[in-house]
């Protein structure tokens, strides 16, 4: 193995570097996958009640809602994109003017119609 490491620094450092580069972002990105995993596998975790510092991709993992539906709760087009949402919940309440129990109420109510419409 350290033969072929070797080799592969003398004669193709460039492409050795890449691969190095592409396995580090993959085990990156696999960490961070399983880690959002783990935590949202715990019970604890979902349909936690919303609090403003919360982001709203939190509300969307913990609650089970696909972003367009959540984007309809604060008042915008489900194509919007992600840079012109609000990053949290409190500013989508200062921008739309609802209190956080009407929001919770929403996201409840939401839950509810998504999850009667797959059957569970």
């Amino acid at each position: 193995m350290t033969d072929f490491i070797g080799f592969v620094w003398r004669r193709h450092r460039l492409l050795g570097l890449i691969t190095l580069v592409a396995l580090v972002a993959a085990l990156i990105f696999a960490v961070d996958f399983l880690a959002e995993a783990v935590y949202f596998a715990d019970p604890a975790h979902r349909d936690r009640p919303v609090e403003p510092w919360m982001s709203l991709r939190y509300v969307e993992r913990s609650w089970g809602l696909p972003r367009p539906i959540l984007f309809e709760i604060i008042g915008h087009d489900g194509d919007t994109p992600r840079e012109a949402v609000p990053r949290s919940v409190g500013q989508a309440l200062r921008d739309t003017g609802m209190t956080l129990p009407e929001f919770q109420a929403m996201v409840e109510e939401a839950q509810r119609e998504l999850r009667a419409r797959r059957g569970r």
